[in-house]
């Protein structure tokens, strides 16, 4: 998780690309980790995480297998697009709103 943590730190680093963020974790009958980032380019930020972290040859399989990814509004969660699920059998949103 350190090397997962680490590369969500450098995506902090792009400029301009993220105007907030927030992590953080616990235990609720298993470890959990949250990174959460708040920003006017959705798409853009969707990309980069997919090319950092879902497609990294060191991280990419295992977030696959381990990991959900939504997009919601500063609003909250009565609208969001599920953008990935750990489980393959999971229907998700089209990202192409972003």
């Amino acid at each position: 998780m350190s090397r997962v943590a680490a590369e969500f730190e450098r995506i902090l680093t792009i400029d301009g690309l993220v105007a907030h963020h927030d992590f953080n974790h616990g235990d609720d009958r298993g470890a959990y980790f949250n990174y959460t980032f708040g920003t006017t380019r959705p798409g853009e930020l969707w990309r980069t995480i997919q090319e950092r972290i879902y497609r990294s040859p060191e991280l990419g399989s295992h977030m696959q297998l381990a990991s959900m990814a939504m997009c919601s509004s500063e609003e909250g969660w009565d609208t969001y697009l599920l953008l990935h699920h750990f489980d393959p059998a999971v229907t998700l949103d089209d990202a192409t709103a972003l």
